[in-house]
């Protein structure tokens, strides 16, 4: 079964089921990717665009941590990280990029 997201394009007035189906699954936000109700969608827009991204404490690590999840290299002793509030940390460079993009962290983008 697949999942069926809102688009700008006006709805075919001879399919009734489209209809249904967009009310039913509701229209993908192209912010946070969640899917919202049709009716609630600007509102949902202006606080997904609105909301101020996660701070983060900047830090040089003193050991090797596993790896970044943004680009699934190692971090290593020495490489510039960014701690965020969740405690979860990523090259500094990297979560610079992912929030350009995004306003989350990539691990648990619902807080």
């Amino acid at each position: 079964m697949g999942i069926i997201i809102g688009s700008c394009v006006p709805e075919p007035e001879q399919d009734s089921s489209y209809r249904i189906r967009r009310v039913l699954y509701g229209i993908k936000c192209p912010v946070c990717s969640k899917f919202v109700l049709p009716d609630d969608i600007e509102c949902h827009l202006v606080m997904c665009l609105t909301k101020p991204r996660l701070s983060y404490n900047e830090d040089v690590l003193t050991d090797d941590k596993g790896e970044c999840v943004i680009c699934l290299e190692e971090l290593q002793q020495g490489d510039t990280i960014a701690r965020l509030p969740c405690l979860c940390i990523y090259h500094k460079s990297c979560i610079d990029r992912w929030f350009e993009v995004n306003r989350s962290c990539p691990e648990h983008p619902g807080d």
